[in-house]
C-alpha cells in the first residue's frame, strides 16, 4: 500500500483522533455508577471509552487509507523488537515479578473481584497497549511521516518528536483521577522520552503490534499491585515521594530513554527503517 498521505489528511487525522480520546472520556462517564465501588466503576469506564477509542481510530486510519498500519507484520519484526527493546522489556520483567510476588506475601489475595480483573487487564491492553500505541504511533507518527516522506530521515525525526510530545502531554488527563501533581509533571517528563524510545521501536520492526504488547507490559508490571490493593498506585509513590527527586529521576530517565531512541534510528540503520 502506499504510505504517502496529503498534509490536509495528516491534520485532519490526529485532530479527529485527538478529540476521539475527548469524546470517549465523556461518553464513558455517562455509564451510571449503581451500586458498583469506585474502583470497579472507573475500571468499567475505562473499558468503555478503550473500546470506543479502539472502533473510533480504525474508522480514522481507515478515511486515511492507512490500514496497512494495523494489518502489516514484517516478517521477524517480532525478534528484531525483542532484541532493540531488551532494556524496557527485561525492566517490565523484572518490575512484574517483584511487584507480584510482594503483592502476596503483602495480601495473599487480590482485592479486586476476578471478573474486574480480567476487565482490568483487557481494558489496559485495549487502553494503554492498543489505544495509546494506534493514537500516537499508528497515527500521530505515521501521518506526519507519511507527509514528511518514508525515507526522509529529518521527517522521520520530526514525527518521533511531534508524537513522543503528545504522548507526553496525554498524561496531564492523569489529573482528573490523581491529587499527584508533581508525579504527573514527572510523568509526563519521562513519557516523552519513553515515547521517542517506542517510537523508535516502531521505526525499525515496522510492526505496531509489537508496539502494543511491550506498551501493555509496562503498564502492567507497575499497575499490578491495583488489583491487589483497589487503590491507586501514584508516580511519586513509585519514584520516591520527594517532590525533586520525582522530577530528577523523571528527566534523568526521559533522558536515557531518548538516547537509546536516537540510538536505535543511528543513520547506519535507516536502510533498515520502515
Amino acid at each position: 500500500m502506499d504510505k504517502r498521505n496529503s498534509l490536509l489528511k495528516c491534520i485532519v487525522g490526529i485532530v479527529a483522533a485527538e478529540l476521539l480520546s475527548v469524546i470517549s472520556f465523556s461518553l464513558a462517564e455517562l455509564i451510571p455508577q449503581g451500586n458498583l465501588s469506585d474502583m470497579n466503576y472507573n475500571t468499567v469506564t475505562y473499558f468503555a471509552m478503550t473500546v470506543i477509542n479502539f472502533i473510533g481510530m480504525t474508522l480514522i486510519l481507515a478515511f486515511c487509507k492507512r490500514l496497512d498500519v494495523l494489518k502489516d507484520t514484517p516478517k521477524g519484526s517480532f525478534i528484531k523488537g525483542i532484541k532493540i527493546s531488551i532494556v524496557l522489556l527485561s525492566y517490565s520483567i523484572i518490575t512484574f515479578a517483584i511487584n507480584i510476588i510482594s503483592c502476596i506475601q503483602a495480601h495473599s489475595n487480590a482485592v479486586m473481584q476476578p471478573k474486574f480483573i480480567a476487565i482490568y487487564i483487557l481494558a489496559l491492553f485495549i487502553g494503554a497497549g492498543i489505544g495509546e500505541e494506534l493514537l500516537f504511533r499508528g497515527i500521530c507518527m505515521s501521518l506526519i511521516r507519511g507527509t514528511a516522506g518514508y525515507k526522509s530521515r529529518k521527517g522521520l525525526i520530526v514525527a518521533m518528536t511531534v508524537s513522543s510530545s503528545l504522548f507526553g502531554l496525554l498524561h496531564l488527563a492523569n489529573l482528573l483521577v490523581t491529587d499527584d501533581v508533581i508525579g504527573t509533571v514527572g510523568q509526563v517528563i519521562y513519557a516523552i522520552g519513553i515515547g521517542f524510545y517506542l517510537a523508535a521501536i516502531y521505526a525499525r520492526t515496522g510492526n505496531l503490534w509489537f508496539n502494543i504488547v511491550l506498551h501493555f507490559m509496562v503498564d502492567i508490571a507497575s499497575l499490578v499491585k491495583e488489583i491487589f490493593t483497589s487503590s491507586e498506585v501514584t508516580v511519586s509513590e513509585i519514584l520516591g515521594n520527594g517532590q525533586l527527586s520525582v522530577i530528577l529521576i523523571s528527566v534523568a530517565i526521559g533522558i536515557i530513554f531518548f538516547l537509546m531512541g536516537l540510538f536505535i534510528i543511528r543513520k547506519s540503520k535507516m536502510p533498515e527503517l520502515i
